[in-house]
């Protein structure tokens, strides 16, 4: 591929603080034996993803950049809480476990207006499913086995609070350990 030609996998997320990722990391080690899922997030990766951008030129990072520090320029700094644990896909076999966000959402879900209202602009087009923030912590249940929808209640926990006070452009580094890499950040406020 030449240089011209070169794609960079983007998203834009509000990172974690270091504690709550190493609780997030704890207790995945402490489930990984009774929840089957094939490929675990590494502890580094975990995050809320507020847009997926896809494969991008990394000639665009400079305005991408400005794009979420006018998006950030317009929040201030609020609290959230990682705490629940739930699924996407069928409630049998899931493809996906997370961690719940909850706290300051509202503020939240008006950071991804802001960021996707900036970014449609560029020619980045917002998802038309619904902002769902979560935490994901693994993926693709091994299909032999089925999960308890009901047992997943009674392993949820709280993982703690912290300030979201930025926004991260991460690049995704397919098949490395961690797999993200931050190539921009906008504070808030």
């Amino acid at each position: 591929m030449s240089g011209n030609d070169e794609k960079w996998r983007l998203f834009i997320a509000v990172p974690l603080s270091l504690e709550v990722k190493q609780k997030l990391e704890a207790w995945c080690r402490e489930q990984k034996a009774f929840l089957p899922f094939k490929k675990w997030v590494h502890a580094g990766d975990y995050h809320i993803t507020v847009q997926f951008l896809g494969d991008t030129s990394p000639k665009r990072l400079d305005e991408l950049t400005a794009s979420i520090e006018r998006a950030a320029k317009g929040a201030i700094p609020f609290g959230l809480q990682a705490m629940g644990i739930g699924t996407f896909g069928r409630p049998s076999s899931p493809s996906v476990l997370w961690a719940g966000v909850r706290g300051e959402v509202t503020e939240l879900e008006s950071l991804h207006s802001k960021v996707t209202s900036e970014n449609r602009s560029l020619g980045f087009e917002p998802e038309e499913r619904r902002f769902s923030p979560h935490i994901t912590l693994a993926r693709k249940f091994r299909e032999e086995t089925q999960i308890d929808p009901q047992s997943l209640q009674a392993l949820s926990a709280d993982f703690g609070h912290w300030t979201a006070d930025r926004l991260v452009i991460y690049r995704t580094h397919m098949h490395e350990r961690p797999m993200y890499e931050v190539v921009g950040t906008a504070e808030l406020g």
